[in-house]
């Protein structure tokens, strides 16, 4: 059940600024998602209002207009030519998403915050309802002075149409700019994480905010779309680079909740644990236990552009087997209000496999209780041009709630235990490599119709009676943690079967025993799949051509029933299934 809705808004549908406008959106707004939010306790509408640069810069005055999010392409090129042909792609230039863009002060915003709480409290009177502000690392959504001019010194991670990603890690240079929690200027060596958490404070506090998004990894890697980073440049690991570089990450979150006391929300990467740890040095599980009031970033939306669910499903999963917060998210990308793309029609195609495959996700908490989001975010509930399209409610919609009417109850058939302490805490050189290529393997293993999507955090899973997984096989990495190996052994003989991955060299630390099946990691991932045959579990595809991609399976129990979720990339594609119980 949903605990917690949060309709993701940028300031487009604000064609006008006058107050009877903006208030006719606000009540279209909760009036259009009702069939939704009805009998909910919490409903947020988190606010695109450009890239964060309006917190960088505000200085405390009403009547000052800021840049904000009025384009389609990346806001920080230059403007399309009038004499250019309208193809031109919008990573070369971009263009205003109306004729007449409203200018925007942080007054107006203030009411527009206003107003949304005030209209949602008529329509949903039993309801808390929040209004968030987002901050973003990157160039694509606002005209940023302050990172692209005056302060690139932040701007040293990965780049986008040339224009580099904020690293939260970074010290600003001085400057004598008038600022609200700086009024005579940026002191020289201030960490962007103290700056930062000051600004947002205070124009949080201004604006009435309830609390702050960060957006495209801010707070965990520079590089969030990369498999590489600090530690790792696609060949080479650099472990002597780990301690400092994981220090400088976690000082941030510790620097910025000095100083700031709203809460945060988190987007996170496109990767995994894992691998943001091999490549990045992200201390997650010391960032997830330092009583930060932040929530786990949800499942990436990057499938709907990349066609890599493995990687979305993957991913997700090692950031949830452990939570921060109660929070449990889902986010569903319906509109993109930037790039001239809603993927509900131009990705998706109308059909729901990336909502019914990461609500088929589900984690085992501490108790061995099943777990499943609890808090839905949409992205976005209006398109590129400020348009609010009821179609874009009406056809996606019943596929949400009957994914959360459906959502497990029970431990899936093959369950994920997975080690976020044991990664993000170590210091060997050897383990950054396993955990890359590991987390990899079950990435390229689900994308080969591994129909993996429950998990459990190595030290929940130790806490367990064998009784939980009665009815699952176990997937594992070799674990680091001799309890783990003990707990395997005892679940093998339990009749249980289980699964151990990684590489040769790390598969040869653990002695066989019945009912063990190691695989190696360095190898094709339909091994994993194959492998299940072993114990009953027979999936295979019979595919026209070979390149075909199979489908993405996910399996999870509800009401003592098995709920299939699929994505068939090719209709052409037969699936055949055969478990033990036929």
């Amino acid at each position: 059940m949903f605990k917690n809705i949060n309709l993701e808004l940028s300031l487009k549908p604000f064609k006008q600024t006058d107050d009877n406008y903006i208030r006719r959106i606000c009540v279209q707004i909760f009036e259009q998602w009702k069939p939704l939010l009805k009998n909910r306790k919490n409903i947020a509408i988190m606010l695109w209002v450009g890239d964060g640069s309006e917190i960088l810069d505000y200085a405390g005055d009403l009547e000052e207009t800021f840049e904000w999010a009025h384009f389609v392409g990346t806001a920080n090129l230059p403007y399309l030519d009038d004499n250019a042909p309208l193809e031109t792609s919008l990573h070369e230039r971009k263009q205003d998403y109306i004729k007449n863009v409203p200018v925007m002060t942080y007054g107006i915003l203030k009411n527009i915050v206003s107003c949304l709480k005030e209209e949602g409290k008529k329509a949903f009177p039993n309801a808390t309802i929040r209004v968030g502000e987002t901050f973003d690392i990157g160039p694509e959504f606002a005209i940023s002075d302050f990172k692209y001019n005056r302060h690139l010194e932040i701007c040293t991670g990965s780049r986008m149409d040339k224009f580099g990603f904020v690293d939260a890690t970074a010290k600003l240079n001085a400057d004598n700019r008038y600022y609200a929690s700086y009024p005579n200027g940026i002191p020289e060596g201030t960490p962007f994480g103290t700056f930062l958490g000051k600004q947002s404070e205070i124009f949080l506090k201004d604006m009435g905010f309830d609390y702050l998004w960060l957006s495209n990894g801010l707070g965990f890697s520079a590089n969030p779309w990369d498999k590489t980073g600090k530690i790792f440049d696609g060949e080479n690991y650099y472990p002597e680079r780990l301690s400092a570089t994981k220090e400088n990450v976690f000082a941030f979150w510790k620097l910025f909740r000095k100083e700031c006391s709203f809460p945060l929300e988190t987007r996170g990467t496109n990767n995994s644990v894992g691998i943001d740890y091999a490549s990045d040095g992200v201390p997650l599980h010391d960032i997830y236990n330092a009583n930060l009031d932040i929530t786990a970033p949800p499942n990436s939306p990057w499938a709907a552009l990349t066609d890599n669910y493995g990687l979305e499903i993957m991913g997700h999963m090692t950031r949830i087997c452990e939570l921060p917060s109660e929070r449990f998210p889902f986010r569903y990308y319906i509109h993109d209000p930037w790039w001239i793309n809603s993927p509900w029609y131009d990705r998706y195609d109308g059909a729901p496999s990336d909502i019914y495959l990461p609500m088929a996700i589900s984690r085992i908490n501490a108790d061995g209780k099943v777990e499943t989001a609890n808090s839905l975010n949409i992205l976005s509930i209006d398109n590129s041009y400020g348009g609010m399209p009821d179609a874009c409610v009406n056809e996606p919609l019943p596929h949400i709630l009957k994914a959360e009417k459906d959502a497990a109850d029970e431990p899936a058939p093959l369950v994920w235990i997975y080690p976020m302490r044991e990664y993000t805490t170590s210091h060997d050189a050897e383990l950054l490599r396993e955990m890359n290529i590991g987390d990899n393997y079950i990435c390229d293993a689900i994308n080969d119709g591994l129909p993996l999507c429950c998990v459990v955090s190595t030290d929940n899973f130790i806490r367990h009676d064998l009784s939980v997984y009665k009815k699952s096989i176990i997937i594992s990495p070799v674990p680091e943690n001799f309890k783990v190996l003990e707990k395997l052994m005892s679940l093998a003989k339990y009749g249980i079967g289980v699964l151990m991955y990684g590489t040769l060299q790390k598969l040869e630390s653990v002695q066989s025993f019945r009912g063990l099946i190691k695989l190696n990691s360095t190898e094709n991932a339909k091994s994993l799949r194959e492998a299940l045959s072993e114990f009953g579990y027979s999936i295979a595809f019979t595919k026209k051509e070979e390149c075909i991609k199979p489908p993405t399976i996910g399996i999870a129990r509800k009401d003592n029933a098995l709920f299939f979720s699929a994505y068939n990339a090719n209709t052409t594609t037969d699936t055949h299934l055969k478990f033990p119980l036929g």
